[in-house]
């Protein structure tokens, strides 16, 4: 009754001679072959761990183009791109240095039509925003916003039209608040402005969304008038309040996802009721779709067709339930439980960690996890629904059970969607794709030969190529990618 192979079944291996079909009218399931590193960038690590070892990223598509930052960990930072090819993978300009690998870096990559902008550090400044036109001359710092060399805190970077929208974070040591400032930015000095102070009498949560090409954020007023949905589109008279959700101080966001240009998101309580609501950036179209009773956790899948899709999972059985509610409102139904082979062992709470998606796409792929009362991971494993029992299938398990790696997940189509999966025999966790079916589910290279595990790590769609960092036997994270094609093969040709 749960839609596909139960735990402890075989849902990867591929039948003898399977071909492969088209996955839509582009794509193919990808091959061996065609996933190849990219270029060699880093020198040997001194971790000696793929987990902690430095590599390519983050990254973000810009004009068609691979940008990624590049952070040595002799303390060397630049920002890259690259067209997929070696010769096309190219400094674009080197950064100012810091000690170390983790700080300053360069960090959170966010473009717009005529901008890639970012954040890097140097000892004047501290972190701070930088634009770049993709070129060498034209990646320039745009602005101290805290002057001296002293850092910015500066979250939620969003490209709103042709600008950047992000909070400044003001924290005060003398109190335990924080002042948050909306911020714009061009990416010129004197086109770096401050669209509004929030002062410390407001709480803006980390969570926030994107439609409509506005930057929906939520506040919650310390003084106990409650929680409150916002949007800007990037000027002061554009920047309003849409709706307040909920009176009282106790209220929390959590579980926010953009699905079909709308946001959907679960909104907590006082009394432990879970309410689901969602919004189209307007006033009117913010609306609580429904309830859920304080003994389950909710969590947010997504939208398919006139239906929102969520998990409640019981806080005393620990079983997960995929239950639908319609758009236009209405009670939520149950459409299957999902299996938990621990739930009678103790601590085994189950808990969704990934959702992807394809854009216009009619199936949700998502990563449940399930816990245990330390940091380690008892299962993961990688689902995908079409709204139905039937067609909600286990494609595969385990994908990786670090406490300190989680392994990402990319809908490329309905049928093609790239994760990363941990293999006994001496494999360890390597990337795969799946066309959605269990037959169809499989190993997409052995990267990590010699090594312990790649540890692939976020994969990104940029034209005909999906690129993500893998540690190899260079013993470093480097850039690898692999070609989709319309030119499909037998799947044990492609082995």
């Amino acid at each position: 009754g749960c839609g596909g192979a139960l735990p402890g079944e075989d849902a990867t291996a591929a039948s003898s001679g399977e071909v492969e079909a088209a996955l839509d009218s582009s794509y193919c399931l990808p091959t061996e072959a065609d996933t190849q590193r990219v270029k060699v960038i880093f020198p040997p690590s001194e971790f000696g761990s793929g987990l902690f070892a430095a590599g390519p990223g983050p990254f973000e598509a810009f004009r068609g183009t691979l940008f990624f930052g590049a952070n040595f960990e002799d303390g060397r930072r630049a920002l890259w791109k690259s067209d997929g090819t070696e010769a096309g993978t190219v400094q674009v300009k080197s950064l100012p240095s810091s000690t170390g690998l983790f700080w300053p870096i360069v960090t959170g990559l966010k473009a717009t039509p005529s901008r890639l902008f970012f954040l890097a550090g140097d000892a004047a400044h501290g972190t701070e925003l930088w634009a770049s036109d993709g070129t060498g001359a034209g990646t320039q710092f745009v602005k101290d916003l805290t002057p001296g060399p002293e850092s910015s805190s500066l979250s939620h970077l969003t490209a709103v039209d042709d600008a950047l929208v992000f909070f400044k974070e003001i924290h005060d040591d003398t109190t335990p608040r924080t002042r948050y400032e909306l911020w714009r930015s061009d990416g010129t000095s004197s086109g770096t402005v401050r669209l509004r102070d929030f002062g410390t009498e407001m709480d803006v949560s980390y969570l926030d969304a994107k439609v409509d090409g506005a930057l929906l954020f939520f506040v919650r007023e310390l003084s106990g008038s409650g929680t409150s949905l916002w949007k800007t589109d990037g000027t002061t008279q554009g920047t309003v309040r849409l709706k307040r959700l909920t009176s009282g101080a106790d209220a929390f966001i959590r579980s926010v996802r953009t699905s079909d240009s709308r946001t959907l998101f679960i909104l907590g309580e006082s009394t432990g009721l879970q309410e689901l609501w969602k919004s189209d950036g307007t006033a009117s179209g913010t609306v609580r779709l429904a309830s859920f009773g304080p003994t389950r956790t909710v969590e947010v899948l997504g939208s398919l067709g006139s239906w929102v899709y969520v998990t409640t999972t019981s806080n005393t059985t620990q079983y997960m339930v995929i239950y639908r509610v319609p758009l236009a409102g209405g009670n939520p139904t149950s459409v299957v439980s999902l299996p938990n082979e621990f739930a009678s062992q103790g601590v085994a709470f189950p808990f969704i960690d990934a959702v992807s998606k394809a854009p216009g796409g009619s199936k949700l792929f998502f990563t449940v996890h399930i816990g245990t009362a330390g940091p380690g991971l008892r299962d993961t494993q990688l689902w995908v629904t079409d709204g139905t029992a039937a067609g909600t299938t286990l494609l595969r398990k385990p994908l990786s059970l670090s406490d300190e790696y989680s392994s990402p997940l990319l809908a490329v189509s309905d049928d093609l969607v790239f994760f990363s999966s941990l293999e006994l025999g001496g494999i360890g966790v390597e990337p795969w794709v799946s066309n959605g079916t269990p037959g169809g589910t499989r190993r997409l290279k052995n990267i990590s030969t010699g090594a312990s595990s790649s540890y692939p790590y976020p994969f990104l769609k940029v034209g005909s190529r999906v690129f993500f960092g893998a540690y190899d036997e260079t013993l470093a994270g480097q850039l690898w990618s692999t070609a989709l094609s319309n030119t499909c093969m037998s799947l044990d040709t492609a082995r």
